[in-house]
């Protein structure tokens, strides 16, 4: 057996549960481990005419809220990615029930022309970004729903970490690891609240009391 899956296992964990992230809205992963609940409502019904954006910084869980809303609602998914730079001009969905992430990457003239073709078809848009896009939206017929992303909590820290750890254990036993207080603290510190930095974090304390 491969040294570190040992080690892993014997504090009951199958693998390291901080090495997988949710990329590119991804419906088929199991995303309960990763996803926070902020209390933001479902999005509205298809053909509802409205833009629900999510808005909020890198690793404050836009594309886990995404993917959380298509499990249960699915519609077609467009991602607009870093780089290349070429896959941006790529023509998104159109449907009555739509989602996007990054589309502030979106080319300007793509996205108005995308939201006014919603917008006729009185579609209801759910997107991830890091800008506000209520303006283009409103004037392309669009009413806006808009949610903000801020660092999460202690609290919601504990709890998606409790998640994590849980969804990795061997069988049905709970793992035998646990975050102490002190550590859950450094985590937060550390991660200023940022999903993806609690993600480095977390695996580095994890490695460290493996190894000790």
């Amino acid at each position: 057996m491969n040294r570190s899956l040992d080690r892993y296992r014997q504090v009951g964990l199958a693998a390291n549960p901080f090495a997988v992230q949710i990329h590119d809205g991804d419906a088929a992963l199991d995303i309960g481990p990763w996803f926070v609940d902020r209390g933001i409502p479902d999005p509205p019904s298809p053909g509802s005419g409205v833009l629900v954006q999510v808005i909020g910084d890198q690793g404050m869980g836009k594309s886990t809220h995404l993917a959380h809303w298509r499990k249960r609602h699915p519609g077609p998914y467009h991602y607009i990615p870093r780089r290349p730079y070429r896959q941006r001009w790529h023509s998104p969905p159109l449907s009555p029930l739509v989602y996007g992430d990054e589309i502030d990457r979106m080319p300007v003239w793509l996205r108005r022309r995308w939201f006014r073709r919603l917008g006729q078809m009185t579609a209801t848009v759910v997107i991830g970004t890091h800008a506000d896009l209520s303006r283009v939206a409103r004037r392309a017929g669009l009413a806006v729903r808009s949610h903000e992303l801020t660092p999460v909590s202690a609290d919601e820290l504990a709890e998606v970490l409790s998640r994590r750890l849980q969804a990795a254990a061997v069988g049905d036993h709970l793992p035998a690891f646990r975050f102490t207080e002190a550590e859950l603290q450094q985590i937060l510190v550390e991660s200023h609240g940022n999903l993806r930095t609690v993600d480095s974090v977390c695996h580095r304390i994890l490695a460290d009391r493996l190894r000790s």
